[in-house]
């Protein structure tokens, strides 16, 4: 049986997925000193309903780890899916904008690691 990814190899898939389907402004939030049950927020936003869509599809298909729970799916304006150790939140760009939640934990915004491998074309 294969070993669980650590923390930092998820944040690296993350921003992999993120940018494999071009989601806009990735942002990585380091919450693992706080006493919540996760250890980031990835933030990223799509142009529109069809582009956050394509951005939920692909994790869902291709994340190493079980989604515990998602919401916003239908509206697609603010799309939340809980991995548990990462929870990734996909705007609509209009709708990031407005709710700025990456302003609320600014001095906890982390570099975001770099590709593991590059994007394919397409």
């Amino acid at each position: 049986m294969p070993s669980r990814p650590n923390d930092e190899e998820l944040l690296r898939t993350t921003v992999d997925l993120i940018e494999e389907r071009k989601g806009e402004r990735p942002v990585a939030i380091d919450l693992r000193q706080d006493s919540i049950p996760t250890s980031y927020f990835v933030v990223t936003s799509g142009d529109n309903p069809v582009h956050v869509k394509a951005i939920v599809s692909n994790f869902r298909e291709k994340f190493p780890v079980r989604m515990l729970q998602s919401e916003g799916t239908t509206e697609r304006r603010w799309v939340i899916l809980d991995y548990g150790e990462i929870v990734v939140h996909v705007f609509l760009r209009e709708t990031r904008d407005f709710y700025d939640i990456e302003s609320l934990w600014a001095d906890r915004i982390v570099p975001l690691p770099a590709r593991t491998e590059p994007v394919p074309p397409g």
